[in-house]
């Protein structure tokens, strides 16, 4: 048998404050461009820029597709990179500069009309999603490679979602004030402003993230996966429950997205709210920030899967009640999305907690360690799936007649409310039937690190 080493350590070490920080404050930066994407664009090409729902998904989702298919082959090349800064650092130092002149190309209003406008939109796009997995696909893979330890990387991953709450909720809090106050109602100088402004702010974060997080020097002659793509996508088919948490993450992804891109048109279409844009927004992401220690504690005391099970039957609970209230006031939609916020908030620290525990067991089940693979696929799931539902929001919000700008029916808002409560509630549901399947509890997981440390005993 051919002799096998493992980057897992005899001992996990408590991580340093430094480090922690230094890698939370990262996804600040990426969820900058993930938020501002995710909130703002669909709205920006429909109202600002003035194209039809469909034109606007479709232009969307092809970026997002491009994203999702480059994301493994960008996890395959940044585990094999070596330098004296280390395997994944450098994309952050490098590539930093490239994502922020894309992001602000990408909300750059052009003085083109028709199939030259299009090709503009979509070029802007693409480059945009190359950038951001040139950078996102190494910082995600950073995880497992600061730490072997399960509660060390749930710690680990609280902090980076403390910091990705932190990102959404300075995008969502600040955009539109700064919109406003750039442009008044031309939001399109406003777009340019805040796009400049997210992208320096991202270049300085991720500037203090590479100085601070350092990884593991042991690296010299290791094999982490098979010799080719071909082995590790086989190792990875047998993962299964990688695919446990994949699944359940694309049908989340698909089905929330009706709500998230729906929210900002609800609420200047039905309630005639657009002024307060910001404060709803930032509501719906500080109430998941607050929450993100709550569910921290709750995943390690009782485990990662009951936690999402609870979580995710209280988002469900949410999004039904907004689906059958009739919301007439700020407050009572705070109220509700607050609510909605409180019980997705443990989304994230469960499954990019979830995900390094199955390379462990994937290295036990095939001999095969491919980190940065698992990483890449999973992105692919989220991405994917945005791009999948934004095409068919983009062609929804047109048959259900939504024109930007104009007065809606009351069909058109009453079709709306449907699409973005009971789609999601539907796929929220699903997940709750996927993960109660999920194997892996802590005590699984000391077993995983146990043989893995017995094997590279033996191979030493």
């Amino acid at each position: 048998m051919a002799k096998r080493a493992s980057t897992i350590q005899d001992v996990a070490e408590k991580l340093t404050l430094k480090t922690r920080l230094g890698y939370g404050i990262g996804d600040i930066a990426i969820c900058l461009y993930w938020s501002g994407v995710g909130l703002y664009l669909l709205y920006f090409y429909t109202d600002v820029v003035g194209i039809s729902p469909s034109l606007a998904g479709l232009i969307y989702g092809i970026g997002m597709f491009w994203d999702a298919i480059t994301d493994p082959f960008m996890g395959y090349v940044a585990e094999r990179t070596r330098t004296k800064w280390g395997v994944y650092r450098p994309y952050l130092l490098f590539g930093n500069i490239p994502l922020a002149l894309s992001f602000l190309l990408l909300f750059w209003v052009p003085p083109f009309e028709g199939t030259t406008l299009f090709l503009f939109l979509l070029f802007a796009n693409l480059l945009h999603r190359t950038c951001f997995t040139l950078v996102s696909v190494p910082f995600s893979s950073l995880t497992p490679r600061i730490t072997s330890d399960s509660q060390e990387r749930t710690n680990l991953t609280g902090f980076r979602m403390m910091g990705a709450q932190t990102g959404t909720n300075l995008m969502a809090l600040l955009a539109f004030p700064i919109i406003f106050w750039v442009g008044g109602e031309d939001e399109s100088s406003g777009f340019i402003v805040l796009a400049a402004i997210a992208g320096i702010t991202a270049i300085c974060i991720h500037a203090i993230t590479f100085i601070s997080v350092s990884e593991p020097t042991n690296d010299q002659g290791i094999e982490r996966v098979g010799g080719s793509l071909v082995e590790a996508a086989k190792a990875i088919g047998k993962n299964g429950p990688f695919w446990l948490v994949f699944s359940a993450t694309l049908i989340v992804g698909i089905t929330t997205i009706f709500f998230g891109n729906n929210l900002i048109y609800y609420t200047k279409y039905a309630l005639n709210l657009h002024e307060h844009q910001g404060t709803i927004l930032f509501t719906s992401g500080i109430v998941a920030f607050l929450s993100i220690p709550i569910w921290w504690l709750i995943s390690n005391k009782i485990g990662k899967k009951l936690t999402w099970l609870i979580s995710s039957s209280i988002t469900l609970i949410a999004l039904m009640f907004f689906y059958v209230y009739d919301i007439n006031t700020l407050n009572e939609l705070l109220f509700l999305v607050a609510f909605i916020g409180f019980g997705s908030g443990a989304g994230g620290i469960l499954f990019w907690s979830m995900l390094p525990d199955t390379i462990e067991y994937g290295e036990v089940q095939t001999g095969v360690r491919s980190e940065s693979s698992l990483y890449g696929f999973m992105t692919f799931a989220q991405k994917g799936s945005i791009a999948f539902a934004i095409i068919i929001l983009g062609i929804v919000l047109d048959f259900i007649g939504f024109e930007a700008n104009q007065i809606q029916t009351t069909s058109t808002i009453s079709d709306m409310k449907s699409i973005m409560t009971l789609i999601p509630a539907l796929g929220v549901g699903m997940s709750l039937i996927i993960i109660y399947f999920y194997p892996i509890d802590a005590k699984m997981h000391k077993e995983l690190l146990a043989k893995l440390q017995g094997e590279s005993h033996e191979t030493n």
